[in-house]
């Protein structure tokens, strides 16, 4: 609170000496002249304006107030009948009859009355507070009556605000350092206290609780918000002069260091940061993420201090020696403002990116907020200064709240058909918004935009919303639109015929745009033994994981394949088919007289067809197949069979091994035409072990 008034002792009348030859019989004896009793008149010229979190009072003492010996003053705060008495005396550093308080209740009504010995005068007329859609936060540096200084989050109500009005009257936001950052929707801020902590606080509504981000860190000075509201870059001083540049979650956690000789970050996108090279000296432009590559550098930016990206991402505002300046954010010539005495402190934009606000620091102390429009061309008009801090008090940053048009994250590629939300939600209504996609004439739109049609790449999209009052905000993002389809591949099983009774079929899928996965497809088709594959049918279909188990039967052949959808919809071609068969047991064979049907939990599904003689056959009719495999008995004392397709001797299959295997899958003899037909395997020697257990074919 900055106010300040004189109080003069009343004018007492004294008696006149007289210095004639008079008698002193003559001389009347002295009389003491007193005034009657009155109370003060009513204060004059008072203005009331709000900020978004508290109210901006102030008044004139009225021409008689010394007459009146006015000793202080009485606010009237009426709120819903109900009037609160608020005396107010002026402190040590007050310049001028104001007063404030963090807390903005909309219809309330204020009245100043002055107070002396007699009692409270009349008030003045009650005015409603207006209602407030913007203010200007700043970190407001002040002089103490010890002679230190301290610095908290302020705010200017716009327009016409006389005072920083305190975000709130204790707690975290009454010691921070001088840089505050907006969030982009307008309604927070971020701010470092005592180079050590990183805190965000409603800036919107009052009595908002402040939430610590960051602790146990040191040296940080400098904060900027990301485009998406999703994390916070700051500068961290080190013990050898220089700076690095680091990022934190919005909502805390670990931060993550981009590199080192960087300093005063700004967003540009989600992706990258402006920040000055304390190498080069210049502007430069880095990636944005842990041990970021520093992409480039902007020529002509040697003297650059205090970066700040237009909300339209066109430009780069900051500070040139002693002149506020601009330059493309692609690179160009800059363009110089008018130098002022003292180097401007800081400087950012309007939320609708058609002027930058500078704070000025006035000679012999003091700052100023000075506005300057800037052209299409990137050229900056005169400056008009629209606050002046009171004394030798100090701003460090300024920047705009208040809530604006805002849009959340767009990293995620979409479509050839865009669908963009926008958020103008706390705008002073009705909002009306258009919307701007690459070099095309802003159109009216509504949440969420949406286009289609679109080619693949990245596309410029721009949001205006313009409310009630008049006030404009602008929000940018690339889009990046993906229309190549993912590629996928089977990775599992591996093998041509497995005796279980389920198998795990394995996937994976990949994107060239580096869009995600959304979902998989996958199908089969069934043939047996003895039969064409049926069509197509579903097995899973849209499907997050990356294998699916299906069950087979015994004597069919299952061919499985596979699609990827990525996360905009594009949709991949099915992959080959895999395939693979699960044998038929033995007793689907035939055989001859001197074979056994045996049972045993060793067999392939429990049984078994044996024998130890010589010149007879197991046989299977009716097979389509290109290739087949026998489920047999391997041992040492295990013979050799006669493989014949349809009664034509092709080759020999010898079940002989040093060691016993059950439910071995032998190869046999593949066909030199697709067979269609029989098969028959006859024994070869008389006393060795023949144990049969089944017969595999696939068609592919």
């Amino acid at each position: 609170m900055r106010t300040t008034f004189r109080v003069l002792a009343p004018i007492v009348l004294a008696a006149v000496g007289l210095t004639a030859t008079l008698p002193a019989s003559a001389i009347p004896a002295p009389t003491k002249v007193t005034r009657a009793a009155k109370l003060p008149s009513v204060p004059l010229d008072v203005k009331l304006a709000g900020t978004l979190t508290g109210v901006d009072l102030r008044w004139t003492a009225a021409p008689d107030a010394n007459d009146d010996a006015v000793t202080g003053y009485t606010i009237h705060r009426v709120v819903g009948g109900t009037d609160t008495v608020l005396p107010w005396q002026p402190a040590w550093n007050d310049v001028g009859y104001q007063w404030h308080e963090s807390e903005h209740i909309p219809g309330a009504t204020y009245s100043v009355a002055a107070t002396n010995a007699e009692g409270e005068g009349p008030a003045s007329t009650p005015i409603t507070l207006p209602p407030a859609h913007r203010a200007i936060t700043v970190g407001h540096t002040i002089w103490l009556e010890n002679g230190n200084t301290r610095t908290y989050a302020g705010q200017i109500a716009v327009p016409g605000g006389q005072q920083v009005v305190p975000l709130a009257p204790d707690g975290p936001t009454q010691v921070i350092g001088d840089v505050v950052a907006a969030s982009p929707d307008g309604r927070e801020i971020a701010f470092a206290k005592g180079q050590l902590a990183i805190w965000r606080v409603r800036a919107d509504i009052p009595h908002a609780t402040p939430v610590q981000i960051l602790d146990g860190s040191s040296g940080i000075i400098r904060l900027a918000w990301s485009p998406d509201g999703s994390r916070i870059a700051f500068e961290r001083l080190q013990p050898n002069a220089g700076s690095c540049v680091e990022i934190v979650a919005a909502t805390g956690g670990t931060p993550v260091r981009v590199g080192c000789n960087l300093q005063m970050p700004t967003w540009v996108s989600n992706s990258n940061l402006i920040v000055k090279d304390q190498i080069s000296g210049r502007l430069a432009v880095v990636q944005a993420k842990a041990a970021g590559v520093v992409l480039g550098t902007i020529a002509g930016t040697e003297q650059s201090t205090m970066p700040s990206v237009s909300p339209d991402n066109r430009w780069i505002a900051y500070i040139d020696g002693n002149a506020p300046a601009i330059v493309p954010v692609i690179g160009g010539t800059p363009k110089l403002g008018t130098a002022t005495e003292q180097r401007p402190a800081a400087i950012t934009w309007s939320p609708d990116g058609s002027e930058v606000l500078m704070t000025q620091p006035i000679a012999f102390g003091g700052s100023a907020l000075v506005t300057f429009p800037v052209g299409a061309d990137g050229t900056l008009g005169t400056g008009e200064t629209i606050y002046r801090t009171q004394g030798t008090d100090r701003i460090g940053s300024a920047v705009w709240q208040g809530a604006r048009v805002s849009l959340g994250s767009t990293s995620t590629p979409q479509g050839s058909t865009v669908s963009i939300p926008f958020d103008t939600n706390g705008m002073a209504g009705p909002v009306t918004t258009t919307c701007q996609l690459d070099d095309t004439a802003a159109v009216p739109c509504t949440s969420p935009y949406q286009k289609s049609g679109l080619s693949a790449g990245s596309h410029k999209f721009l949001v205006k919303a313009v409310d009630a009052d008049g006030h404009a905000s602008v929000a940018f993002r690339y889009v990046l639109v993906d229309v190549t389809a993912p590629t996928v591949q089977i990775t599992g099983p591996v093998f041509d015929v497995t005796k279980a009774a389920t198998a795990i079929v394995t996937y994976s899928g990949v994107d060239d745009s580096a869009t995600p996965i959304g979902s998989y497809d996958t199908r089969w088709r069934i043939a047996p033994t003895a039969g064409n594959f049926g069509a197509y049918a579903p097995v899973k279909s849209g499907t997050t994981a990356t294998s699916v188990t299906i069950g087979l039967a015994a004597g069919y052949e299952y061919c499985v394949s596979v699609r990827a959808r990525d996360a905009v919809g594009n949709l991949s071609a099915w992959t080959a088919d895999r395939c693979f068969s699960r044998p038929s047991d033995d007793r689907a064979m035939s055989a001859s007289t001197g074979w056994t049907r045996a049972t045993n939990s060793a067999y392939y599904l429990g049984t078994a067809t044996v024998t130890t003689k010589t010149g007879i056959s197991v046989a299977r009719s009716s097979v389509q197949a290109k290739r087949l495999w026998l489920v047999a008995t391997k041992c040492s004392t295990c013979g050799s069979l006669t493989v014949y397709y349809n009664g034509k001797s092709v080759g020999i299959v010898d079940l002989g091994n040093p060691s016993l295997v059950y439910q071995a899958v032998v190869p046999l003899p593949v066909p030199s035409t697709f067979l269609t037909g029989s098969v028959l395997l006859t024994t070869r020697t008389a006393g060795k072990t023949y144990q049969i257990d089944g017969l595999a074919v696939r068609r592919t």
